[in-house]
């Protein structure tokens, strides 16, 4: 008796679940608004994207090939981590390492419409060992077409959206450093060794030529003659400059595009290693352009750097 009791209880609590389950209907539950949307893109496969296109471009070169630790993994730009990091760091970015040959003066990663002046593609082609990627097996010709196919076709983004040109911060290009009668300082680095600060002499005053540009797809924007901020800060501390001494540009070479910044070097004892910062804007920007940058490699640092004896 007492077990068909248990039986009869057991029995009406299955189906009492069952009831309780069975009144907790899909309807009961709110829907997402979302799930009849279609995310995809006409034409755009990502599983098998264009070749031509950024995310081919990612998918087969920029992540397998760029994106290494250390590298284009968002230790510095470009960043190849993900198709949309790379068009933001590669489209209308400026340059911020010196020419492999010297005499170009590459703006811009990549311009759009415009191979030439691309520096992306420069790095590629380039005849010299710092061809990219870097430490690995160089392009195809195919390869390299795709991305010059890209690039002539108005870098689409993701979404098949030609590159609109954006109002970019003057790019600053370099300095040259000079004593009274223009003779060049910058040449003569500490032991000989070119990435190591260039030596001057205690008590001396120089001139430094601040050489920056405002322009893309060789169209200026602002002449630099109207550079609304123009000037240099030195710090004993490559990282910290927030105690920095700031010499402003006193004049304006028209015929070199450059502005010149007076510095007494009597303001660092000998034996000190001095790093400078170049600042300019175009008026038309809340933050200056800045450059070396707090986190620039090293190796620009100390370039933008001098020694006192």
């Amino acid at each position: 008796m007492r077990t068909n009791t248990l039986l009869h209880s057991l029995l009406f609590s299955t189906i009492c679940m069952v009831l309780l389950l069975a009144s907790c209907s899909k309807e009961d539950t709110p829907e997402n608004p979302y799930d009849d949307v279609d995310y995809s893109t006409p034409g755009n496969n990502l599983n098998e994207p264009d070749p031509n296109s950024i995310a081919g471009l990612h998918k087969n070169i920029f992540f397998p090939k760029c994106a290494n630790p250390g590298c284009h993994d968002g230790t510095f730009e470009p960043d190849y981590r993900t198709i949309e990091s790379s068009y933001a760091t590669l489209v209308y970015q400026p340059v911020n390492k010196l020419t492999l040959d010297s005499v170009k003066i590459y703006s811009h990663r990549v311009i759009p419409n415009n191979v030439t002046d691309s520096w992306l593609i420069e790095r590629l082609v380039t005849s010299t060992t710092e061809y990219m990627p870097s430490n690995a097996t160089r392009l195809t010709a195919a390869e390299i077409d795709h991305v010059k196919n890209w690039i002539n076709g108005g870098c689409k983004d993701l979404n098949g959206n030609v590159a609109v040109k954006p109002n970019l911060q003057p790019t600053i290009i370099g300095y040259v450093a000079v004593d009274s009668v223009f003779v060049q300082l910058d040449t003569n680095r500490l032991n000989d060794i070119p990435v190591n600060p260039f030596v001057l002499n205690n008590g001396m005053n120089i001139t430094m030529a601040i050489l920056a540009t405002d322009t893309a797809d060789g169209l200026s924007a602002t002449d630099p003659a109207n550079f609304t901020v123009k000037k240099i800060k030195f710090s004993t501390d490559k990282n910290d400059f927030s105690g920095a001494i700031t010499y402003s540009a006193s004049s304006y070479l028209a015929q070199y595009k450059a502005w010149l910044v007076s510095v007494p070097i009597s303001s660092w004892p000998v034996g000190t290693t001095v790093y400078f910062r170049i600042y300019v804007n175009d008026g038309q920007h809340t933050t200056d352009s800045e450059f070396p940058r707090f986190e620039t490699l090293d190796y620009y640092k100390t370039l933008y750097a001098f020694y006192v004896q």
